[in-house]
């Protein structure tokens, strides 16, 4: 077994030779390539390890028109992320979820009115919570920060983006189910326990979606 598993790995970087081959001229002007990256040692990728929970949000939507609809979300522990380094370090690894089981009627209309959603699909949404994956990682090279976002609605999404002292800007462009849409998020540290998160999408139809949500670091119990 271990003899197969060094044969798969000499065929797979024979494989991907070519590709660094390429990578290697790219990098010998910035002199920043490297066939096995050291660790993330990033200091905002370190803060954001750990779990976090919502404590308050709002979302909105504006119509072609310029009319805005709002729905708020102030209950604390409604949804969070659980984000932790993966694939030896090279990645920061985000899980977030979102509880919907309850829902008003300008919540339901919101989904309608925007995302086209069927009444199916509400009572979907309502027995399933919401879940997403991100991966989040710097390219090497160009110190560009890279994300790859999926999640339980079969949206997927690429982004690119900086960080600017205590705030990382990502531009997204997105597929698959949400086709069309390009979005921009926000993340501002407030202090080590505590963060914001502002996301402006524009949907494949025209209209304009806003998510401002703030979050804490969870406290994790310990057995005495």
């Amino acid at each position: 077994m271990k003899r197969l598993s060094i044969i798969l790995l000499v065929a797979m970087v024979s494989i991907s030779s070519c590709a660094i081959n390429e990578e290697k001229k790219t990098a010998k002007k910035s002199g920043s390539y490297s066939f096995q990256p050291k660790p993330l040692d990033d200091d905002w990728f370190k803060w954001l390890v750990g779990q976090w929970e919502v404590v308050s949000g709002e979302s909105s939507v504006t119509d072609k028109s310029g009319k805005v609809a709002k729905f708020d979300l102030d209950e604390q522990g409604a949804g969070g992320y659980k984000i932790e380094l993966g694939l030896n370090g090279q990645f920061l690894i985000w899980k977030s979820w979102a509880q919907t089981s309850e829902m008003t009627p300008d919540q339901i209309k919101y989904f309608k009115d925007t995302l086209n959603a069927s009444d199916e699909d509400i009572e979907r949404l309502k027995s399933n919570p919401y879940k997403a994956l991100l991966i989040h990682t710097i390219d090497p090279r160009t110190g560009e920060r890279l994300g790859y976002l999926f999640d339980s609605m079969r949206c997927v999404a690429t982004g690119k983006g900086r960080l600017d002292d205590n705030r990382e800007i990502i531009e997204w462009v997105w597929s698959a189910t949400a086709q069309g849409t390009t979005s921009v998020s926000i993340t501002d540290k407030i202090n080590d326990n505590k963060f914001t998160y502002n996301h402006k999408y524009t949907l494949s139809n025209g209209k304009k979606m806003e998510d401002n949500v703030e979050f804490t670091r969870k406290k994790i119990k310990t057995e005495k």
